[in-house]
């Protein structure tokens, strides 16, 4: 959401530095700049991401029968990663929705003009929403073309010309923005074949990982309605057409991640996740093996969702951004680093975290998105150095940092004044540094 607080000109700059195009960002900016007058926080930037997820439902109106009908509608409701993303300010709801009617309207939906013009903007918004995109006009142009629907393919494409604008934009954007993403490949196809069986890995933001029995028993599903589905590609033109289309972007995503990575369970899938349910429900008109698996999926999503709703659940312990507002004292500052800087950097813009906040290293601020793991420079050791010779009078100097930091730090720290631990995690220590 820092990207979304942006005048224009300062987002094309900071994206410049980051992983993702402008559109999610320039459409939350409205919801962010309300959230934060109305309530000082980032509760309406929500709301985006959950009108996206219920405008998934309207894909019901292309399912032939009530049953497939219901069937989506429980799927769609019960599926852990829907309901999670559906309340949080990222593009992934939104990019589902978008990639999700793409298909319908160039796979399925009949060649009008209007329908040709809804595809060309769709493939335009869609670019300029997030880069997984690339994958999924790429396997809609694929599809319209070898299912005979050329005016599709051809408004897919003009659609996609607008992307051009952007791409030095993306050239000029850091590898080192998505080095978090490396996974083995056994996780990443376990946990994405248990997200189409109705559990899945979990992002860390999200909370505790799910049971590792229910992740194997989503994983299985997903195998098995995979299975089942290969058996109607031939007979069903329907499914073969849902089936090429998921194929040829998990396609695009594979090939594209040997040279960069791309694909990360718990997100990547979430860009097809409504297609894949809506196959998933067509799919058990045909099949009794599948109606089973269905329900099998649909009991799976309950309990996942259910689990990660507790998990959110009881009273709400104090973060180390409560501590340190308890702490804080006029003129104090605040160094922060890796991840932490970004909550740090927003709270004090809130005016709820009473410190001067700067980043460690120094570099973090131009890239409060991501982390990665570095070392102090000349610069960033004389940036605290002037923060202790300011620190008279009962001023103190806090760092909130990763624990590996603290080699760089402890050389400054305790040449002058006393430095003591207050807080640490395994990914966390909080120092209180003070002349006294």
């Amino acid at each position: 959401m820092w990207a979304a607080r942006l005048s224009p000109g300062n987002l094309v700059a900071a994206l410049e530095n980051d992983s993702g195009p402008p559109l999610f960002y320039i459409l939350e900016k409205p919801f962010v700049l309300a959230g934060e007058r109305l309530f000082s926080s980032d509760l309406l930037a929500r709301v985006l991401s959950f009108a996206a997820t219920l405008a998934v439902f309207a894909g019901v109106i292309a399912l032939p029968s009530r049953a497939a009908k219901l069937r989506f509608v429980v799927l769609a409701s019960l599926s852990p990663l829907l309901v999670l993303y559906s309340a949080e300010a990222r593009a992934y709801a939104l990019l589902s929705v978008l990639v999700f009617a793409l298909f319908l309207l160039a796979a399925e939906a009949r060649e009008t003009p209007p329908r040709l013009g809804a595809i060309a903007l769709l493939a335009a918004v869609l670019l300029y929403t997030h880069y997984l995109a690339l994958f999924a006009v790429g396997a809609a142009v694929a599809v319209a073309a070898a299912e005979k629907r050329p005016r599709s393919a051809l408004a897919a494409l003009a659609g996609s010309l607008l992307f051009l604008f952007w791409v030095p934009v993306m050239a000029r954007q850091p590898r080192a923005a998505v080095a978090w993403m490396h996974e083995p490949a056994s996780e990443l196809v376990t946990g994405m074949l248990s997200s189409f069986g109705g559990a899945g890995r979990i992002p860390h933001p999200f909370g505790p990982p799910l049971p590792g029995a229910l992740v194997a028993l989503g994983a299985g599903l997903g195998l098995l309605l995979a299975f089942s589905l290969a058996r109607y590609w031939r007979s069903d033109g329907q499914v073969r057409r849902a089936v090429a289309y998921l194929v040829l972007f998990f396609g695009g995503v594979v090939f594209a991640s040997l040279a960069r990575p791309v694909a990360f369970a718990g997100r990547t899938e979430m860009a097809v996740l409504p297609l894949w349910l809506w196959t998933v429900a067509l799919l058990a008109d045909r099949s009794r093996l599948a109606r089973l698996a269905t329900w099998g999926v649909a009991a799976v999503s309950a309990l996942a969702t259910l689990l990660l709703l507790a998990a959110h659940r009881g009273p709400v312990r104090p973060g180390p951004l409560d501590a340190l507002e308890k702490m804080a004292r006029p003129g104090d500052a605040l160094f922060a680093g890796a991840h932490f800087y970004l909550p740090a950097r927003l709270e004090a813009d809130r005016g709820r975290l009473r410190m001067t906040v700067h980043a460690f290293p120094l570099e973090q601020a131009s890239h409060p998105g991501w982390a990665i793991a570095t070392r102090a420079h000349r610069e960033d050791a004389a940036a605290v150095q002037r923060a202790l010779d300011q620190a008279d009078g009962g001023r103190r100097v806090f760092f909130q940092v990763p624990p590996s930091y603290r080699h760089a730090l402890a050389p400054i720290l305790t040449r002058r004044g006393v430095a003591r631990q207050i807080a640490e995690t395994p990914e966390m220590v909080i120092l209180l540094w003070s002349r006294e």
